[in-house]
């Protein structure tokens, strides 16, 4: 694990350049951090929404076209004679 030296005055860019890291590290620490995680998660739930609604669509299409293929499977195996000679393909 790395850990830093900071000077007082100095701020870090994911929270507001107002804070600096005595104040961070006093009695800020705990909302700024809060505040941090709330709109880092926003932007992630957001993400994981729009990845959840592509997944769906897929997912819709793909039983769409499993059940055309069933139809056309179902289609040619009632159109086929069997015996033990041949297979034909009755049109």
């Amino acid at each position: 694990m790395y850990s830093f030296q900071y000077d007082g005055s100095e701020t870090w860019a994911v929270w507001p350049n107002d804070i600096t890291m005595s104040e961070f590290n006093e009695a800020n620490g705990a909302t700024v951090i809060l505040q941090i995680f709330h709109q880092l998660f926003n932007n992630v739930r957001e993400l994981l929404n729009d990845l959840k609604n592509d997944i769906g669509k897929q997912k819709s299409l793909m039983t769409v076209k499993m059940n055309e293929l069933l139809t056309l499977l179902e289609d040619y195996r009632t159109n086929v004679q069997v015996n033990e000679v041949f297979a034909r393909y009755l049109v």
